[in-house]
């Protein structure tokens, strides 16, 4: 009887093609998912700073410059395409919003660009 002519070898590529078309998608796709995650924090903690900064101001002007400087700290990248924020100050709580816009590394499709909102309310701190 003859015994099997085939390769080990070549088995072993053909398994590793294989395994690679189903490993690399799930690769890209989890640099993507830490991606999303880093950057919704990142709005999170923007919020939650601009909103601690503002409630510690006792009017609405001093309120809104000091939101504004928190959000000076945040800055754009090539990940991080636009963010931005907007605060409502009134003299017993602060509502901060921020927003957003994530290019991901690796784009799906109709996902290349995700928006995050985050918003936070804070008490009012400051008083006259």
């Amino acid at each position: 009887m003859k015994k099997n002519s085939r390769s080990k070898n070549g088995s072993s590529l053909a398994e590793s093609a294989v395994a690679a078309i189903i490993l690399v998608p799930i690769a890209l796709a989890i640099i993507d998912l830490i991606v999303i995650v880093a950057a919704n924090g990142i709005n999170d903690t923007a919020a939650k700073s601009a909103a601690r900064a503002a409630a510690n101001q006792q009017d609405a002007v001093t309120a809104g410059q000091a939101a504004t400087n928190a959000f000076s700290t945040f800055h754009t990248s090539n990940v991080i395409t636009a963010f931005s924020g907007d605060s409502d100050w009134n003299p017993e709580r602060v509502v901060v919003e921020t927003r957003i816009t994530v290019h991901l590394p690796v784009p799906f499709p109709g996902f290349s660009d995700l928006t995050f909102k985050a918003k936070d309310v804070e008490p009012v701190v400051a008083h006259n």
